[in-house]
C-alpha cells in the first residue's frame, strides 16, 4: 500500500522579515486552514501575533488536540512551483 500522505516541496517566506525556508509540507486535503508547528516557529525565530481569543483545535475523532489551542498566528507566503499563496 505504501505511504498515502501527500508531501510537497515548498518555499516559505515571512512577510515581516522576509526570512526564507525550503521545507516539505504535508498537504491535508481535509484541513480548513493552514498550520505550522510551534517547534519550527521557535527554532527559526519567526515572529508571531497573539490572537485575541484562542482557537480550540479538534482532531478527526472529535477530541481536543493534546497540544492545546491556537494562540498565535504568523503571516507567510508559500510558494509551490511558480504559484505563491499567502498563508
Amino acid at each position: 500500500m505504501g505511504n498515502k500522505q501527500l508531501d510537497i516541496k515548498t518555499h516559505l517566506t515571512t512577510i515581516d522579515t522576509t526570512k526564507s525556508f525550503t521545507k516539505v509540507a504535508l498537504i491535508d486535503l481535509g484541513c480548513t486552514s493552514s498550520c505550522i508547528s510551534r517547534k519550527f516557529i521557535q527554532e527559526n525565530g519567526i515572529n508571531t501575533q497573539k490572537l485575541l481569543f484562542p482557537i480550540t483545535c479538534y482532531i478527526a475523532n472529535g477530541t481536543i488536540n493534546k497540544s492545546g489551542s491556537i494562540t498565535d498566528v504568523v503571516n507567510m507566503n508559500m510558494m509551490i512551483g511558480d504559484h505563491i499563496k499567502r498563508i
